[in-house]
C-alpha cells in the first residue's frame, strides 16, 4: 500500500535513483526493496561488485545480496532485476546467489544480465588479495574480491565481457592475451574453462543486451529504480583518492552503469546515516570518533568482529543494550564509537569488519547535494535511540580557521579536526510514521542540517523493516 506522502514523492516520476551520499553501508538495499515492493517494475544496478553488501529485511528475516538487486525478492509479482553494463560480476560468487534464492524458493525469472558487463576472473581475486586487503601501513583495506584488478583490465582495454563467455575462440584468444599481465599466475584456458563452464551455463539464459531492453521499459513508460552501490566518497571520480573504489557510484556513473544517462533520472535520493555515519577499510573520515585509535583499530578486521567487541566491551551475563547504550554515552570516544557500532550493528555485510564510526559530516554532505541533487533519505536514525546527546559536523577546522566545504585531499583531510554542534539525544523512534512526532533536538538537527547543505529530507528510516520509514 502506497502512503499518501509517498504517493506525492513520486508523482510524475518515471525513473528514480538509490545512491550513497557517503561511504557507502549506508542503506541502499532497504530503500530500493522499499521502491520495488511499493513503486518500481524495473530494479537495475550499474556499478561495483559483490564489494556491495545490500541488507533488507522482509518481513522480519534478513536477507544479504552482494551483486543481485533487492529488487530480487518481488521477482515472482513480474519486477524485474537487471545486473548493468558498469557492473563487474564474479560468475560463480552469482550463481551462489541463485542458488540460495532456489533453496528459499525465491524465482528469478526476469533477471536480466547485461552482455556487456565485465567478468571477475580467477586471477583479478588472486592479484587482490595479495596486494589490497591489507589496511596496515596506508594499505587501501579492499574487499579482496577482485573488483579493482577487473575495473583496471577494463580500462587498459584487456577486460573479458560476459558475452565473451560464449564464444570459446574469442575467450581463447583473450585468456592468452592476458597471460603477460599475470605472469604469477599460471593462467591455463582450458583450467579456467572447465572451471567457469557450470556458471556458464546457468546464466546464459539471463544474457541480454539490457541497454536495449532498459530503453524498452522506458518507452513502454515502466516505473525504473536505479539502485547505487558504494558511495559518493569512494568514487574514483569524487571520493578521497587514492582510498576509493574503482567505479563512480554518483548518479552520474550508476545512470551511465545501467544504459541512461543522469538527465534520464526524475528523482535521485541520495542515502545518509544520521546522526552517526561509517567507514570501512582506510582513508580519511574527519569526522571519526576515536580518531587514530579508531582507524587502527578497524584495521585489524577480524580480530575486532562483533564477538571480540561483545566479549571485550560486554562480558558476560544479561543487560547487553543497557551496556551498550552506556558505552554510547561514554565521555571515551574510542567507546562511544564501539557503543555506537555495537548498537547500529556495523559490521561490514560482505567482509564482517567493524566499521569505522564517527558523527554524520555536514560538509561531506554539501558535496554530494551539488553532484547527486538536494534530496536525501536519512537511515539508521533508530540505532542511537538511548544515546544523551549527538552531533553533527559542520565544519573541518585546520590552523584556526573553519573551512565547510569539501576538499578531496587525502593529506588535508587527514589533518583538520572536525567542528561538532552536539543536539540533545532521543529514546526509541521505531513506531513513529509522522516528521512532526519526532523529538525536538532530532528535529532540530534534521533542520539545521538541511539548512547547511541546502538540501532536503524527503525520507527518514526509523528501522530495518521496509515500512518502518516516515515520508515527509
Amino acid at each position: 500500500m502506497v502512503s499518501n506522502n509517498l504517493a506525492k514523492l513520486v508523482e510524475n516520476k518515471q525513473i528514480i535513483a538509490i545512491v550513497c551520499n557517503q561511504f557507502g553501508d549506508t542503506g541502499k538495499g532497504k530503500f530500493s526493496d522499499y521502491f520495488a515492493s511499493h513503486w518500481a517494475d524495473v530494479i537495475a544496478r550499474g556499478t561495483g561488485g559483490n564489494n556491495a553488501g545490500h541488507t533488507i529485511v522482509v518481513n522480519g528475516k534478513q536477507k544479504i545480496f552482494h551483486l543481485l538487486p533487492s529488487g530480487i525478492t518481488e521477482d515472482s509479482k513480474g519486477k524485474i532485476n537487471i545486473l548493468g553494463n558498469g557492473m563487474v560480476i564474479d560468475i560463480k560468487a552469482l550463481c551462489e546467489e541463485l542458488e540460495e534464492l532456489e533453496k528459499e524458493d525465491i524465482s528469478y525469472n526476469n533477471l536480466m544480465i547485461s552482455k556487456d558487463a565485465h567478468v571477475i576472473m580467477p586471477w583479478h581475486v588472486s592479484q587482490d588479495r595479495a596486494k589490497n586487503m591489507s589496511q596496515k601501513s596506508g594499505g587501501i583495506g579492499s574487499t579482496g574480491r577482485g573488483i579493482g584488478p577487473c575495473y583496471a583490465d577494463k580500462t587498459a582495454r584487456r577486460g573479458i565481457k560476459i558475452a565473451d563467455l560464449f564464444d570459446k575462440e574469442v575467450l581463447e584468444y583473450k585468456i592468452n592475451k592476458i597471460k603477460q599481465f599475470y605472469p604469477e599466475q599460471n593462467i591455463d584456458f582450458k583450467k579456467v574453462l572447465k572451471e567457469s563452464s557450470p556458471y556458464i551455463k546457468k546464466i546464459k539464459p539471463f544474457v541480454k543486451n539490457t541497454i536495449q531492453e532498459i530503453h524498452k521499459f522506458k518507452d513502454q513508460g515502466k516505473k525504473i529504480c536505479i539502485e547505487g552501490a558504494q558511495g559518493l566518497f569512494l568514487s574514483i571520480e569524487h571520493g578521497t583518492y587514492p582510498y576509493v573504489t574503482s567505479s563512480d557510484p554518483s548518479i552520474n556513473g550508476t545512470a551511465s552503469g545501467v544504459g541512461l544517462n543522469a538527465q534520464d533520472v526524475d528523482l535521485t535520493l541520495g542515502i545518509i546515516k544520521f546522526p552517526f555515519m561509517t567507514r570501512v577499510g582506510a582513508g580519511p573520515f574527519p569526522s571519526e570518533l576515536g580518531g587514530q585509535k579508531s582507524e587502527d583499530y578497524c584495521a585489524e578486521g577480524l580480530e575486532h568482529d562483533i564477538n571480540y567487541e561483545l566479549k571485550t566491551h560486554l562480558g558476560g551475563g544479561d543487560n547487553k543494550k543497557e551496556k551498550i547504550t552506556e558505552l554510547m554515552n561514554s565521555q571515551d570516544e574510542f567507546l562511544q564509537g564501539v557503543g555506537i557500532r555495537l548498537a547500529a550493528g556495523e559490521y561490514g555485510a560482505t567482509t564482517k569488519r567493524p566499521r569505522r564510526t564517527g558523527w554524520t559530516d555536514a560538509v561531506l554532505a554539501k558535496y554530494a547535494r551539488k553532484i547527486n541533487g538536494p534530496h536525501f533519505i536519512f537511515t539508521k536514525v533508530d540505532s542511537l535511540a538511548g544515546a544523551k546527546k549527538f552531533g553533527i559536523c559542520y565544519g573541518h577546522k585546520l590552523n584556526g580557521s573553519t573551512i565547510t566545504d569539501y576538499d578531496p585531499n587525502g593529506k588535508f583531510l587527514k589533518q583538520i579536526k572536525p567542528e561538532i554542534k552536539f543536539y540533545e539525544g532521543y529514546s526509541d523512534i521505531s513506531k513513529i510514521r509522522d516528521f512532526k512526532d519526532l523529538p525536538e533536538g532530532l528535529k532540530q538537527a534534521i533542520q539545521d542540517f538541511e539548512q547547511f547543505t541546502g538540501g532536503k529530507v524527503k525520507i527518514i528510516s526509523v528501522g530495518p523493516d521496509r515500512d518502518e520509514t516516515i515520508v515527509r
